[in-house]
C-alpha cells in the first residue's frame, strides 16, 4: 500500500494548454503566477483590496458591538462566543484553502470564501439566539479565513517577492481602513435602538454582505488570473481528504475544550480531558498521513523542518495570541473600568489600528528599496514588544497621551510584523509550497488567537475574582463575573473597579512574555534576499 501511494506521487509533465490555462495532471502542483500589465495590475489590487476592507470591516465592527447583542439575545458573559465561533470557522478549513486553490484555482476559491462571508453575515442578521448567532458567526469565519489566505496566496501569483511592496500599501491601506472605520461604524450604528424598524446592532451584519458581493461582481469582471484545465472528478481525487478529515477532527476536538475549559466545563472534567485525547490523536494521524500517504500534502511537513520557515509559523501562533488578546481587552478595559463610551473607545483604539497601517503601507517600499525583510520585520518585533511594555504603565487615572503614545508604538511595530513576516516566510520556501506555506501561517495565527484568548480569559476570571473582597454580595460578585455588573451608587463600586483593574493588568503582562519569545526566535532566522522572477524560477526548481 505505502508502495502505491509512493509511486503515485511521482510528478507528471506539465501540459500548456494556453497563457491562462494548464491541463491538471497527476499530482503536480503548477505554477499559477501571472504578470500582467501596470494598468490590470492596479485593477485586481483594487478588487483585492476591497475584498480585504470588508473582511476586516466585518471582524472590527461586531466586536465593539457585543455588549449590545448580548443584552439584546440574553447572551451574558457567553457572547465571547461570537469571537470564537468566527476563529473557529477560520482555523477549522485553513489547512485547506492552499491546497485547494492549487487544485482548482485561485478565482474560484476566493468566490467561494466571499459566498461564505455574505451567507454567514445574513444568517447572524437574522439570528435570535445565542447559539445560533455563533453558529451563523462560524459560518462567516470560514468564509473570513478563506479571503485572507487566497488573497495572501494571490497577491505571490501576481509579483515577484522583490516587486510586492511596490503595491503592498493598497491591502495594507484596505486592511487598516477597515480596522478603523468598523468600531465607528458599529458605534454609530448602536447609538440608535432600532434603525427601519430592526434592532440597530442588525444593520452591523447586513453592511459587508452588500460590499462582499459588489467587490465579487468587480472581482470576476477585473481579476484575470491562470485557471487549472481539468474535470471536477480528477480535481477532487487530488483533495487529501483523509488529511482533511484528520486536521478538521483535531481542530475542534483541541479549540472547543480550549474555549469551553474553566467555564461551561472544569479542566479536569471527562469532556475536557476526552476531546483533548481525540485531538492529540487526530494530530499525530493527520502527520503520519501527510508524511506517507498524501498525495499532495495540505501541510508540506517540509516546512517544519527547515529552521526559517518553522520558527516564523511558530511567531505568527505567538504574536497573534497578542495580537487577539489586544483586540478584545483593550476595548473591554476602555469601557470597563475607564468608563469611556463606545464612540470614545473608538477613537482611542484609532493609534494602533490606524500606525499599524501606515507602517504596513510603508513597509512594502522599504522591503523592496532593501532588497529584504530584515530591516522591517526584526525591529517591527522590537517595537511591538517594547509597545505592549508601555501597557503596564495603564491605570485607573491613566492620561489620553500615555495611551497614545503606547498604543502608537505598539501599531507601528505590528504594521513591520504582518505582512514583511509573510514576506520572509516566502522568501523561505519554494514556489510550489507557498500556497501551502500561506495557509499554514493562517492556521498557527488562529491556534494562537483561541489559545490567547483561553488563557488570558481564565487569567483575567482568576484575577479579578481574587481580588474582590470578601463583604461584597455573593450575587453581586456572580454579576461581575458573568459581565452582567453596572455601576451605581453601592459602596462597593470602587472595590469592583479594582479587581476589574488587576485583572485586565494581568492580561497586559501575560503580553510580554510571548512577544519576548517572538525576539529570540529572529535571532534563528537567517537572511534571504528578495528575489525577483528570476530568481524565482530559480528557487522553485529546488
Amino acid at each position: 500500500m505505502a508502495h502505491f501511494y509512493r509511486m503515485s506521487m511521482k510528478r507528471q509533465p506539465q501540459r500548456l494548454l494556453n497563457q491562462n490555462i494548464y491541463i491538471l495532471s497527476s499530482d503536480e502542483i503548477h505554477d499559477q503566477s501571472s504578470r500582467l500589465p501596470f494598468r490590470r495590475l492596479i485593477a485586481a489590487y483594487l478588487c483585492l483590496s476591497i475584498i480585504y476592507f470588508t473582511s476586516s470591516l466585518d471582524i472590527n465592527s461586531v466586536a465593539l458591538a457585543l455588549p449590545i447583542i448580548a443584552r439584546d439575545l440574553g447572551a451574558g458573559s457567553s457572547i465571547t462566543w461570537t469571537g470564537t465561533a468566527y476563529l473557529m470557522g477560520q482555523a477549522a478549513f485553513q489547512p485547506l484553502y492552499g491546497r485547494l486553490s492549487d487544485i482548482f484555482g485561485r478565482k474560484p476559491v476566493l468566490m467561494l470564501s466571499v459566498g461564505f462571508l455574505v451567507f454567514g453575515d445574513i444568517l447572524c442578521a437574522n439570528s435570535h439566539s445565542p447559539v445560533w448567532l455563533y453558529a451563523c458567526r462560524a459560518i462567516s469565519g470560514i468564509g473570513g479565513g478563506g479571503i485572507s489566505s487566497i488573497i495572501a496566496i494571490i497577491v505571490s501569483d501576481l509579483v515577484s517577492l522583490k516587486d510586492r511592496g511596490k503595491y503592498q500599501g493598497m491591502l495594507n491601506a484596505s486592511i487598516g481602513a477597515g480596522s478603523a472605520i468598523g468600531p465607528f461604524l458599529a458605534a454609530a450604528l448602536i447609538q440608535k435602538t432600532k434603525i427601519a424598524g430592526i434592532s440597530s446592532w442588525r444593520w452591523i451584519f447586513y453592511i459587508p454582505p452588500v460590499l462582499a458581493c459588489i467587490s465579487a461582481v468587480a472581482s470576476m469582471a477585473f481579476l484575470p488570473l491562470t485557471s487549472v484545465s481539468g474535470s471536477w472528478r480528477a480535481k477532487a481525487r487530488q483533495i487529501d481528504w483523509m488529511g482533511l478529515a484528520t486536521s478538521l477532527v483535531a481542530t475542534i476536538c483541541i479549540l472547543i475544550p480550549l474555549n469551553l475549559g474553566g467555564t461551561s466545563w472544569p479542566w479536569r472534567s471527562p469532556e475536557v480531558i476526552t476531546l483533548m485525547i481525540m485531538g492529540g490523536v487526530a494530530v499525530a494521524a493527520f502527520t503520519v498521513i501527510e508524511k506517507r500517504y498524501a498525495r499532495i500534502p495540505l501541510i508540506p511537513l517540509r516546512l517544519f523542518t527547515n529552521r526559517a520557515t518553522a520558527i516564523l509559523l511558530i511567531q505568527s501562533a505567538l504574536y497573534n495570541v497578542v495580537w487577539q488578546v489586544e483586540m478584545y481587552f483593550m476595548p473591554a478595559y476602555f469601557q470597563e473600568v475607564r468608563g469611556f463610551s463606545p464612540l470614545q473607545t473608538s477613537a482611542l483604539m484609532l493609534p494602533i489600528l490606524l500606525f499599524s497601517s501606515i507602517s504596513g503601507i510603508l513597509s512594502g517600499p522599504a522591503m523592496t528599496i532593501f532588497g529584504s525583510y530584515d530591516y522591517i520585520y526584526h525591529p517591527g518585533i522590537v517595537l511591538w514588544l517594547l509597545g505592549v511594555c508601555l501597557k503596564m504603565m495603564f491605570g485607573q487615572t491613566t492620561s489620553v497621551g500615555v495611551y497614545l503614545a503606547a498604543l502608537l508604538v505598539e501599531g507601528w511595530g505590528i504594521g513591520c510584523v504582518f505582512q514583511p513576516g509573510l514576506v520572509a516566510l516566502h522568501a523561505h520556501c519554494p514556489s510550489k509550497d507557498r500556497a501551502a506555506a500561506t495557509s499554514t501561517r493562517n492556521l498557527f495565527r488562529m491556534l494562537g488567537s483561541v489559545i490567547g484568548m483561553t488563557i488570558a480569559t481564565a487569567l483575567q476570571t482568576a484575577v479579578t475574582q481574587s481580588a474582590l473582597p470578601a463583604n461584597i454580595p455573593a450575587s453581586v460578585i456572580s454579576q461581575v463575573m458573568k459581565g452582567t455588573w453596572r455601576s451605581g451608587t453601592a459602596s462597593w463600586d470602587q472595590d469592583i473597579s479594582n479587581a476589574k483593574f488587576k485583572g485586565f493588568q494581568a492580561v497586559f503582562g501575560l503580553e510580554i512574555p510571548f512577544m519576548a519569545l517572538c525576539l529570540l526566535g529572529c535571532f534563528g532566522i537567517p537572511s534571504a534576499p528578495l528575489g525577483g522572477d528570476n530568481e524565482a524560477s530559480e528557487r522553485s526548481t529546488r
